[in-house]
């Protein structure tokens, strides 16, 4: 990140009522640094209705500029937000060890950083008081996980490979903190060598229709940029959270080697994967190594597509050679470091098939051109997968597990939407905050 960039982190924080107030001019922007003008009263609570928006990979100056422009126009406030994965080597309650990993490994944690200002507005005061540049808040499923509790002590890995100490202020539902496992202070961040700008938050504009109008205006509206509102309705191809992805598939311990490769505990490894890649359904003779608890969804979905005759739309050859679930490294769009975003195959949860023509970037895959190949999504989705051929960056090879059934869901999808395939049983409703950063640690602005 370049010295201008980072002079913007430090002063082009937030503005808008209830913190430091900043003053735009007709040409400032994320290239001309603005400053703090007045104070203002504290506001309580938080607003409900907040928009991110973000591109694939680092956030863009091009696209942070459009932002600052259509918060200008709306009378929105705004603030610029980070994200990690961040090892964790030790969890300590006074000098009793809580949960250790394996000599030489660490737990990946998910880490939204967000000004402190920007928390209160939209999070609450409650909530942002508990930060610190040496304290953070923690999620409730992920504390429950390893049977966290506030005042505990967490020994994080920094990008140079340092371990720094944070206390665990307190520790929140995901509704919250937006299904963040950790929620920390620029501040903190800094400890930590975070310093990759992820996304802009928006808040407090006169209604919704305001800042859609603005976002439009503004050239936001995009294939390469995607805009995540409060009110959105379920997206049948959005993901879990890393603390959900812990609590029904384990938490592995990692190592990154010297040459890059991940490594992964073994104790994880025997408990959730088979010895290697096994037959998942005899007419579509796929083999690959997929978690435990995903495998029965994953022989149900491919045992519907050979009975509805769409066994072609599988290149079985492609996914028994490049594609199949368990593969421990990072994510393509991040870098290789203490810092990077791990794949979700290192938890084997995703299958990948017909890697050439759906890989990534691939726009439209071949499941959306192919006959037959939008209903073999469908029924994808129908036994608990989302498809990537509707990420950011499109990855129409990967199906990954959620879970939960998702071809009943509404939603204007660029690629494949259910809303092209027949009647639809579940009505969406707004999804609020509770979700808004759960991919942190995850993905770096793909979905």
């Amino acid at each position: 990140m370049g010295a201008r960039t980072k002079i913007v982190v430090a002063t082009l924080v937030v503005f808008g009522i209830g913190w430091p107030v900043v003053a735009l001019g007709p040409d400032d922007g994320i290239d001309r640094p603005v400053t703090a003008v007045r104070q203002a009263v504290r506001v309580s609570p938080a607003v409900t209705d907040v928009v991110t928006v973000f591109n694939s990979g680092e956030l863009r100056n091009e696209v942070a500029n459009q932002v600052v422009a259509a918060a200008r126009s709306a009378g929105a406030s705004l603030a610029f937000g980070r994200s990690a994965s961040v090892g964790m080597t030790g969890l300590y309650r006074g000098a009793s060890a809580v949960q250790l990993p394996p000599q030489g490994f660490a737990f990946p944690m998910g880490t939204t950083v967000l000004p402190t200002e920007a928390v209160a507005q939209t999070m609450g005061v409650d909530v942002a008081q508990f930060l610190a540049p040496d304290a953070l808040v923690m999620g409730a499923l992920s504390a429950g996980l390893r049977g966290a509790q506030a005042g505990d002590t967490a020994l994080l890995t920094s990008g140079s490979g340092a371990t720094v100490t944070f206390r665990i202020a307190a520790v929140l539902p995901a509704s919250r903190v937006g299904g963040a496992e950790f929620l920390m202070s620029n501040e903190a961040a800094d400890r930590l060598g975070i310093v990759r700008l992820s996304r802009v938050v928006m808040w407090g504009f006169p209604s919704r229709a305001a800042i859609d109008a603005a976002v439009s205006a503004n050239g936001l509206v995009s294939t390469s940029v995607r805009i995540r509102r409060s009110w959105d309705p379920a997206d049948p191809d959005g993901t879990i959270g890393m603390s959900e992805t812990k609590a029904t598939l384990g938490e592995f311990a990692y190592r990154v080697n010297a040459n890059g490769s991940v490594s992964q505990d073994d104790a994880w490894l025997n408990a959730s994967l088979p010895g290697g890649r096994e037959l998942l359904n005899g007419s579509i003779p796929v083999r690959a190594r997929c978690h435990n608890v995903i495998v029965p969804a994953l022989r149900a979905a491919l045992a519907e597509v050979a009975a509805e005759r769409l066994a072609a739309t599988i290149d079985v050859a492609n996914a028994n050679s490049f594609g199949g679930c368990h593969n421990a490294r990072f994510n393509r769009l991040t870098p290789d470091s203490s810092l990077g975003f791990l794949s979700r195959h290192s938890w084997a949860m995703a299958f990948d098939t017909n890697t050439l023509g759906s890989c990534l970037g691939c726009a439209p895959p071949d499941f959306a051109t192919r006959p037959g190949g939008c209903r073999t999504v469908q029924i994808f989705r129908k036994h608990g997968f989302s498809w990537g051929g509707n990420y950011l960056t499109p990855d129409g090879m990967h199906f990954e597990w959620v879970g939960e059934r998702r071809d009943n869901l509404a939603y204007p999808s660029r690629f494949c939407p259910n809303v092209a395939m027949g009647a639809l049983t579940l009505e969406n409703t707004e999804v609020g905050q509770s979700r808004l950063y759960q991919d942190d640690g995850l993905f770096a602005g793909q979905h």
